[in-house]
């Protein structure tokens, strides 16, 4: 199991094209067996990706190669046992909430790139 948290820049995404986004994005990723949270502050995506190891990293790369996405930075990416989101889908948090959980999962897994897989981020 996979763990990615990542911010981006968003700039001219209204909330109403988020919340579609977000809803559209529930529906994809159920398909995958992916949950995990996202927040949005107007401005600045912040999201955190669990799930199968392979799902989980073709996702990540597709975010950063999707034009809405703008100076797409990896927080953590790190081999799990289970998800902190397991049931939940996609949840909408507040970016000070996302970044407790950032932290406290980065406090047992390290910062950056730990997983014993490389990601080929020239995709």
């Amino acid at each position: 199991m996979r763990h990615i948290a990542y911010s981006s820049t968003a700039e001219g995404l209204t909330h109403e094209e988020f919340a579609s986004i977000v809803e559209h994005a529930r529906a994809a990723n159920a398909e995958r067996q992916i949950s995990g949270a996202i927040a949005f502050d107007g401005r600045i995506v912040t999201q955190i990706i669990e799930g199968p190891a392979r799902q989980v990293d073709e996702l990540f790369l597709t975010i950063r190669r999707d034009s809405r996405h703008r100076g797409v930075v990896l927080l953590t990416r790190a081999d799990i046992t289970e998800s902190r989101f397991d049931g939940f889908g996609l949840s909408r948090m507040s970016p000070s909430d996302l970044y407790l959980i950032s932290l406290a999962t980065e406090e047992r897994h390290g910062s950056g790139d730990t997983s014993l897989t490389p990601l080929p981020m020239d995709q």
